[in-house]
């Protein structure tokens, strides 16, 4: 059995694939900031060894690696945390990355990204090979992350990976809900393509990088069938028996108020293939598509039969 650092083990992803990999038999490392959340505490229940650090300060890590074989940063940090996100980002991925090298055990690292620094790309399917061409503060961040991994990759031949991971749905995370509650707005006409991925799949895709992924790869983890935010929501609605949801434009969210990091985020279409993680990982996905996930929840829609 192998040992991994999970670095956001108390996360909504990190917590998740630390009890697969514990109930696995492996060994589990988990970097959190508080040791005293409920979900460390059940981690720690069910085996994990916890560290308590701080990605973005260097001394807290110093030996976090020893000993492990592969290194997972699944941190995330709010879009709205202004200066906290380049520290986690660029600068964690920099501490990390130095305390996996001094170890002398680490196969491989992965950071998981997202597709923020794609841009907007219109109605084109787009591969990992595409121009990197973010449009917010934030999605420059991410760009400057992976940039600075890529680079240690080429430099150093460091085993690392970098995931683009789409939305990520499932319980707790359940669009459905959102839809329920009120809390989707959606920015512009409602036509942009926004990936998705549940989280069963990320989990499974966590599992096999080490040995499917190739190192210095760029990975996009999404779903198979790419859908509009529009097409998505009015199915949703139009199955609880709501009305279509409404739009707003850029325009009226920016004079809002609203930053504009956000904006951007929830109006670009990003159209992403997953060809190369089907072609390396030989992956079936459980839930191809987002309408896999609204059929479960909500019973497998009718099509309605027209004619005599």
């Amino acid at each position: 059995m192998a040992c991994y650092l999970i670095a956001g083990a108390s996360g909504y992803t990190g917590a998740r694939f630390a009890q697969r990999l514990l109930a696995q038999g492996h060994k589990v490392r988990g970097l959190v900031r508080d040791a005293e959340e409920p979900s460390v505490a059940d981690l720690a229940a069910r085996g994990m060894v916890v560290w308590t650090g701080d990605i973005t300060q260097a001394e807290t890590l110093v030996g976090i690696a020893e000993h492990v074989d592969y290194v997972y940063n699944l941190t995330s940090c709010s879009i709205l945390s202004n200066g906290t996100v380049r520290r986690t980002f660029v600068e964690g991925n920099q501490n990390l990355i130095a305390a996996a090298s001094r170890a002398r055990s680490v196969r491989s690292y992965l950071f998981t990204s997202n597709t923020a620094p794609y841009g907007d790309g219109g109605d084109s399917l787009i591969s990992e090979d595409a121009p990197v061409v973010p449009l917010s503060p934030f999605g420059e961040v991410m760009a400057e992350a992976e940039r600075t991994i890529m680079e240690l990759v080429r430099r150093h031949h460091f085993p690392a990976m970098i995931l683009r991971v789409g939305t990520i749905y499932g319980p707790d995370r359940d669009p459905i809900d959102a839809v329920r509650n009120g809390t989707i707005t959606l920015f512009g006409d409602g036509r942009n393509f926004v990936p998705h991925i549940h989280i069963d799949d990320l989990l499974t895709v966590l599992e096999l990088t080490p040995q499917a992924g190739v190192p210095g790869a760029i990975y996009n983890v999404v779903d198979d069938e790419p859908l509009r935010q529009f097409e998505i929501y009015s199915e949703i609605r139009q199955r609880l028996g709501m009305i279509p949801p409404r739009t707003f434009s850029r325009e009226v969210a920016l004079q809002s108020g609203i930053d504009p990091s956000i904006v951007s985020q929830l109006s670009a279409s990003v159209r992403a293939s997953n060809a190369r993680l089907r072609h390396d990982f030989v992956i079936d996905l459980q839930y191809p598509s987002m309408r896999a996930w609204v059929d479960a929840q909500l019973g497998v829609a009718q099509e309605l039969s027209i004619g005599a």
